[in-house]
């Protein structure tokens, strides 16, 4: 299995591992967001108590500064684990976006080099 068939993740050049990398950091991004609503709910459950305003009632608990926070705080994690699910698939859209720069894919070429990688054909005389 070459690289051009089975993606960048699979390639062992260095565009292959950031990949590899970027896959465990979307998880991880992921993962943060996951506890940072669990985190988030237990603030909403204080502010509730605190103010006697339940979320279901409308806008009204916004104006405690705590849950107002945390909700900020989540749109940070939102943006950073988006912006990451987008290099992630950008990295991986398509062969032909690997084929023209991955030195593991025949055919390629060097970022910034006009030459392809693969040795010329010598001309017949």
């Amino acid at each position: 299995m070459t690289a051009a068939t089975a993606g960048p993740a699979s390639c062992w050049c260095e565009l292959g591992r950031a990949r590899r990398h970027l896959e465990r950091a979307v998880a991880e991004l992921e993962q943060a967001r996951l506890a940072w609503g669990v985190w988030a709910d237990s603030v909403r459950k204080l502010a509730e108590q605190r103010t006697g305003i339940r979320v279901a009632d409308g806008f009204g608990l916004l104006d405690d500064q705590g849950y107002a926070a945390a909700l900020r705080m989540g749109t940070w994690f939102d943006e950073a684990a988006g912006a990451a699910a987008v290099v992630l698939e950008v990295t991986g859209a398509g062969n032909a976006a690997v084929v023209s720069v991955c030195p593991c894919v025949p055919g390629g070429t060097a970022i910034g080099s006009p030459r392809p990688l693969s040795r010329p054909r010598l001309r017949e005389r």
